[in-house]
C-alpha cells in the first residue's frame, strides 16, 4: 500500500503573534517496515528559518521560526509512504516466552530497552498497572500471546470517549475511570508492560482514513493516532494498537516514537504575543495513491 498523508494544523489568535517557534513531529521516516517516498512541511506565514534534525529518539523533526506578525498560523505537512512492508502478525521473536524479553535479561548495552522500561513524565509504573497486566502474563506463554490478550482486555475494558480526558489527565485516573482516547489507551498499555518488566514506547502516527472494501473503519482515523511499540531488542519493535485491538500493520503510518506523548506531540512550540485566547483546528487525511 502507498498512502498520501495530509496533516493541517490551524491556530487562530485574538491578538497578533510577533514571533513563533515550532517543533513538528509530522515527518514519517523509514521505520517499522514502512518506506517514506517523500515528505514536506509548509507554513503560512512562511518560516524565516527552517531546518530538520534528529531528536534524542532518532525521529526526524522539523523546526520552524516565523517572524512575520500574524493572527492565523497554518502548518501543513504532506508525505507519501509505502506501508507494504509493515507486519500483519507478530514477528518470530515474539513467539518466545515473554520472560525472555524482560529487560533484566537484555544485554547491558541495550540502552533503548532501559530507556523504555523506566518511568517517564506521563507513564509511571505502579502496583495497580502490574496487577491489571498480571492476568495476561502466565508463566511460559509467548510474548505474542500475552500481548494479544492484554491488548484485547484494554480494548474491551476501556471506552473511547473524547470528552473524558485531556493531556493533563493522570494515568491512574484513566485506569480508574476506564475512559479516554487512543493516547490514554497507549499510555495504559505502556504502563502495564513497564510494570511487568518489559520495554515499550509511545508511537505517534496516522491511520488510513477510509477502509478498504469489506473492512471496518479504524477508530482514530481523521486525526493523529497513537499506539504502542513493544521493544524486542536493538532497533526492533512490534506495534500494537489497544484502541483497535490489532497489530499496527499496513494501514498504519509511523511518524515518531518516544517514551510517551510528551516526547512526540505532532506540533509544539513557543509564541510571543499578548493574545489571551486561541482556537485550534486539525485536519488529517490518509488516502491510498
Amino acid at each position: 500500500m502507498i498512502y498520501e498523508v495530509a496533516h493541517s494544523t490551524r491556530y487562530e489568535y485574538d491578538a497578533p503573534v510577533t514571533v513563533s517557534y515550532a517543533d513538528v513531529h509530522q515527518l514519517p521516516d523509514d521505520a517499522d517496515g514502512q518506506i517514506c517516498l517523500s515528505r514536506s512541511i509548509e507554513s503560512s506565514p512562511a518560516a524565516e528559518h527552517y531546518r530538520e534534525r534528529r531528536d534524542y529518539f532518532g525521529n526526524l523533526v522539523a523546526q520552524l521560526e516565523i517572524r512575520e506578525a500574524h493572527t492565523t498560523l497554518v502548518v501543513t505537512s504532506a508525505s507519501v509512504v509505502d506501508t507494504s512492508g509493515r507486519p500483519t502478525t507478530f514477528p518470530a521473536e515474539a513467539l518466545l516466552p515473554w520472560e525472555d524479553h524482560l529487560v533484566v535479561r537484555r544485554p547491558g548495552d541495550d540502552l533503548m530497552a532501559v530507556e523504555l522500561s523506566l518511568d517517564s513524565p506521563l507513564v509511571a509504573r505502579s502496583p495497580e498497572l502490574a496487577t491489571y497486566a498480571h492476568r495476561s502474563f502466565a508463566p511460559g506463554i509467548s510474548l505474542a500471546t500475552a500481548l494479544g490478550d492484554l491488548n484485547s482486555r484494554i480494548h474491551g475494558d476501556f471506552v473511547f470517549d473524547a470528552e473524558a480526558t485531556d493531556i493533563e489527565t493522570p494515568l491512574d485516573e484513566v485506569l480508574r475511570t476506564r475512559r479516554g482516547v487512543c493516547q490514554d489507551f497507549a499510555h495504559v498499555l505502556i504502563g502495564c508492560l513497564r510494570s511487568t518488566g518489559l520495554a515499550a514506547g509511545y508511537v505517534s502516527g496516522y491511520l488510513e482514513t477510509d477502509p478498504p472494501p469489506g473492512q471496518e473503519r479504524l477508530t482514530g482515523a481523521d486525526r493523529t493516532h497513537a499506539w504502542v511499540g513493544v521493544h524486542l531488542g536493538g532497533t526492533r519493535f512490534v506495534g500494537i494498537d489497544p484502541t483497535n485491538d490489532q497489530v499496527a500493520g499496513p494501514r498504519y503510518i509511523t511518524a515518531a516514537r518516544g517514551r510517551d506523548y510528551g516526547d512526540v506531540p505532532p506540533l509544539k512550540g513557543v509564541i510571543f504575543t499578548d493574545a489571551e485566547e486561541s482556537t485550534l483546528t486539525v485536519a488529517v487525511d490518509v488516502s491510498p495513491r
